[in-house]
C-alpha cells in the first residue's frame, strides 16, 4: 500500500464528521430556545465543529504546494480541475432537481427557471467546490511562492489581515461561504482560504520552536472559548441566533483550525500503527470527498422520516446521529465507486 501521511488521513476522517455535526445542528437550531442547555449544547458543537472546512483547504496545502512533488499544470488541470466542475454539474443538478421538486411537487416554466438559477448557484454545501476551483486554477503561481520560507509567512500574514481581520472588523458584508455564482468576485474570501492553503503547507513541513507551539495551542483554545461565548451572549442579547463566530473568515476560527491542525501533526503521527487500521483510514479518507457531497442529501432524507436531534439529549443525539449519517454516506459513495465512471468524475 502506498505509503500515506496518517495525521493527514485522520484530520480529513475528523472534518468530514465534523462537517456532518454542523450541517445536523443547523437543521435543529430553531426547535430550542436559546436560553435552555438543549441550544448551549449545540452551541458547544457547533463551535469546535468550525475547523472542519479549514482543515480540508489546509490539508490541500500540505500536498499541493509541496514542490518536491512532481506537478504538471496541463495533468492538473485534466484531473484536479476538471474533476471538480464535473463533480459540481453532477450533483448541483442533482440537489436541485430533488429540493426544488420537494418544494414545489410539479415542473413548469416558472419551475424550470429557479432550478435552473438552483443549479447553477448550487446546493449551499457545495459552495466547497467553487472555492476549491478558484484556489486551484491558482496553484500553479502559488506553488511558485511555495518555495521560499519567508515569503510564505509574509503570505499568510497578508492573507490573515484582508480575509480575516478586515471581514471580522466589517462584520462580514458578505459569508465566507459565498461564491462568485451569488456575488461576483470577492478578494478578501480569496485571500483568506488561501492563507488556510499556506498554513497547512508550512505547518506540515516545518518546525516550529516550543514556545511559538505552545501560543498556537493557547490561541486555538481561546478562539474555541471565544466562539462559544460570544456566540451564545449575543444570541441571548439579540434573542435570535447570532452566527458570526461561526464564519470559517474569522480569526479564533482560524486560530482553533491551525492549532488542531499542529496537534494531529505533533501526536497522530505515530511509527507503528496497524497495517488493518492505515487500511481501514485510507479507506475512509479517500471516501471523504463522496461523503461530503451526498451527506446533506441523506440527512434531508433521514429528517423527513421525523428523525431529529430531539430524540435524546443532544449531548448523545449529536454524536450518534453524525456517525450514522456517516456511515450511511460511505455506504452509498463506496455502492457508486463501483463504477470506474462514476469514481472518476462524480466523486
Amino acid at each position: 500500500m502506498k505509503e500515506r501521511i496518517l495525521y493527514a488521513d485522520i484530520l480529513r476522517v475528523a472534518a468530514i464528521f465534523l462537517v456532518i455535526t454542523i450541517h445536523i445542528i443547523s437543521r435543529d437550531f430553531d426547535l430550542y430556545a436559546i436560553d435552555s442547555y438543549q441550544w448551549q449544547m449545540l452551541n458547544v458543537y457547533d463551535s469546535f465543529a468550525r475547523m472542519s472546512v479549514p482543515l480540508f483547504f489546509m490539508m490541500s496545502g500540505l500536498f499541493f504546494l509541496d514542490p518536491k512533488r512532481t506537478f504538471s499544470i496541463k495533468k492538473f488541470y485534466k484531473k484536479n480541475v476538471f474533476r471538480l466542475v464535473t463533480v459540481f454539474i453532477f450533483w448541483s443538478a442533482l440537489y436541485s432537481l430533488i429540493f426544488i421538486w420537494n418544494e414545489y411537487r410539479t415542473f413548469n416554466s416558472e419551475v424550470w427557471s429557479i432550478m435552473v438559477e438552483a443549479f447553477k448557484e448550487g446546493h449551499f454545501h457545495l459552495w466547497f467546490l467553487f472555492r476549491m476551483i478558484e484556489i486551484y486554477v491558482m496553484i500553479p503561481f502559488l506553488r511558485k511562492i511555495a518555495e521560499d520560507k519567508k515569503i510564505i509567512l509574509y503570505v499568510i500574514v497578508f492573507c490573515f489581515y484582508i480575509g480575516f481581520i478586515l471581514p471580522s472588523y466589517h462584520e462580514f458584508p458578505v459569508s465566507s461561504t459565498v461564491t462568485f455564482a451569488e456575488r461576483g468576485i470577492n478578494l478578501d474570501i480569496t485571500f483568506g482560504y488561501v492563507g488556510y492553503f499556506f498554513a497547512g503547507y508550512y505547518l506540515a513541513h516545518y518546525d516550529l520552536k516550543k514556545w511559538l507551539k505552545t501560543g498556537i495551542y493557547l490561541l486555538g483554545l481561546a478562539g474555541l472559548m471565544i466562539t462559544i461565548i460570544i456566540t451564545s451572549s449575543e444570541s441571548l442579547k439579540q434573542g435570535k441566533h447570532y452566527d458570526i463566530p461561526y464564519e470559517y473568515l474569522t480569526p479564533n476560527v482560524f486560530f482553533m483550525s491551525i492549532a488542531a491542525f499542529l496537534l494531529a501533526k505533533e501526536r497522530l503521527n505515530p511509527k507503528n500503527v496497524k497495517t488493518q487500521f492505515k487500511r481501514v483510514l485510507s479507506e475512509l479518507s479517500t471516501y471523504s470527498f463522496g461523503i461530503y457531497l451526498i451527506h446533506v442529501l441523506i440527512i434531508f432524507l433521514i429528517w423527513k422520516t421525523g428523525v431529529t436531534t430531539l430524540f435524546t439529549t443532544p449531548i448523545l443525539s449529536i454524536p450518534l446521529l453524525t456517525l450514522l449519517i456517516f456511515c450511511i454516506s460511505y455506504v452509498c459513495v463506496k455502492a457508486m465507486a463501483q463504477l470506474p465512471f462514476i469514481k472518476r468524475f462524480i466523486l
